[in-house]
């Protein structure tokens, strides 16, 4: 914390024999240290956890300045966190409440700590999939870990490759929840992810700006940089944890690009958002299959829909940038936010919880596998056969969004295809076929999602073979997705 400042203490009758004690205090958020680099950015004071003793039965009114949070989050034990009831902060930035406990921590958001992350890592590193490696030191010398996660029984040729990495800025926590439950997904065992990683490679560095983290800032390193914005800096003016990056995307990417480059944060808004990147400051292609990821994110996620999308231009200083000028269409680089409060910009919806993080982190791998073309035992990704070609015509282009570099567009009603899969195990299934809409800022409704056509028992392990024709004249098929 910056300042602390009581400015009230008084005793309030609650009854004809008691009263209650009521504390008043005005508290500052600490400010980042001036950035050395980008001197005209001024320092963020987002982030606060503090701990107050001798609370028990007392009435605490904090007037928390310099931060915006909205029904932050106390603890007892610092352990076990909730939030403000509504009652509890009417206005943002004030809280009022009656303790139950001598010792309270109270906190911006849940917090997520270096030390927690240095136990998970103890945790995954058990896992067979898992490849532990030290990539460098931050400036005051902590460690930054890479987890590298597949199935190495697999050969890594043929394999989709995903990059993915968190906490440039440090106050932003609800990134490392949804992270860690992308993780702990990664490395359960589950037949979706034994299937997905002997498929894929994941490159994995949960905390890029360990210093920051460690040392309570919001934005910046303990040097006052914001490393986020630090990339095209030379390198006299590059930090020590971005110069780490660096090297070793470099060192992965020498023979073949990423698939895939996620950056993960949160932000203030309230609403989870892609940041897509525009056709103009990249190009028509990637701008649709970033549209095709966030859309894939969208489908059957009750916290992010298409509307809550944000779009801005691919500059150099972000990581993005760095790989956009290095690979181009090769590999989409795009950074995902969760928010701190609440989704889609609904107070009355859900509040942002380590339990729907958790969620948004199982349906974030959905969409990956997905976009990556990727079939697991659960989830089967499967092309069309047409029937009649003369009934169908091939449409392509980048003004939709679909999967391959065309899709087919019925010319009749009797136009039909079939859905084959060689190998499908015994179980109940449903049966999804991705409908081709505009690569619009918003969707319209039942557009560019999986919309059910069909549910199936297989009786038997085997093939599976369904005949399918189209709604109408102007039908299109794209891609089916089988899900057990």
């Amino acid at each position: 914390m910056g300042e602390v400042r009581r400015i009230d203490s008084t005793w309030t009758k609650v009854s004809a024999k008691d009263s209650i004690l009521t504390l008043s205090y005005d508290l500052s958020s600490r400010f980042d240290p001036l950035n050395p680099v980008d001197t005209a950015l001024k320092p963020s004071a987002r982030w606060y956890y503090f701990r107050m003793d001798g609370v028990k039965g007392k009435q605490i009114f904090l007037n928390i300045q310099n931060s915006e949070a909205i029904r932050p989050f106390y603890s007892y034990d610092g352990i076990n966190f909730r939030r403000f009831d509504e009652g509890e902060n009417l206005n943002k930035r004030q809280v009022n409440k009656i303790f139950t406990q001598d010792t309270v921590f109270i906190s911006h958001f849940i917090p997520y700590k270096y030390s927690r992350l240095s136990n998970k890592i103890e945790q995954w590193r058990k896992c067979e999939y898992v490849d532990y490696r030290e990539i460098g030191k931050s400036h005051l010398g902590v460690s930054i870990p890479m987890l590298t996660i597949t199935d190495r029984s697999v050969p890594d040729q043929n394999k989709k490759r995903i990059w993915i990495h968190g906490r440039a800025h440090p106050s932003e926590q609800p990134c490392s929840w949804h992270l860690e439950a992308m993780i702990n997904e990664l490395t359960s065992g589950s037949e979706y992810s034994k299937s997905l990683l002997s498929h894929s490679v994941f490159y994995i560095v949960p905390m890029i700006n360990p210093d920051g983290v460690i040392g309570g800032f919001s934005r910046s390193s303990s040097t006052g940089v914001n490393v986020e914005i630090n990339w095209d800096r030379e390198d006299s003016l590059t930090t020590p944890e971005i110069q780490v990056l660096k090297a070793i995307l470099t060192e992965l990417t020498e023979e073949i690009p990423f698939d895939l480059f996620l950056n993960m944060h949160s932000q203030i808004a309230n609403s989870a958002t892609y940041w897509i990147h525009t056709a103009e400051s990249t190009s028509p292609v990637t701008y649709k299959n970033q549209l095709l990821l966030s859309n894939l994110t969208v489908n059957e996620n009750p916290f992010y829909s298409s509307k809550d999308q944000s779009f801005s231009d691919m500059a150099p200083r972000y990581p993005e940038g760095w790989m956009w000028n290095r690979f181009g269409d090769k590999t989409v680089a795009i950074t995902f936010e969760t928010p701190y409060t609440y989704y889609k910009e609904n107070i009355d919806g859900d509040w942002v919880s380590v339990e729907n993080l958790s969620r948004m982190g199982m349906n974030s791998l959905y969409a990956i596998s997905d976009y990556l073309d990727i079939s697991t035992s659960s989830r089967l990704l499967v092309n069309p056969r047409i029937i009649n070609k003369r009934r169908w015509t091939k449409t392509s282009g980048n003004s939709d969004v679909f999967f391959e570099d065309f899709f087919h567009k019925a010319l009749s009603k009797r136009a039909k295809v079939i859905f084959y899969a060689p190998d499908v195990k015994q179980g109940e299934y449903k049966i999804y076929s991705w409908s081709v809409g505009p690569a619009d800022k918003v969707s319209p409704d039942g557009k560019n999602c999986w919309s059910e056509v069909a549910e199936v028992r297989q009786k038997r392990d085997g093939k599976l073979r369904l005949r399918l024709k189209a709604d109408s004249v102007g039908g299109v098929v794209d891609k089916f997705l089988l899900v057990k």
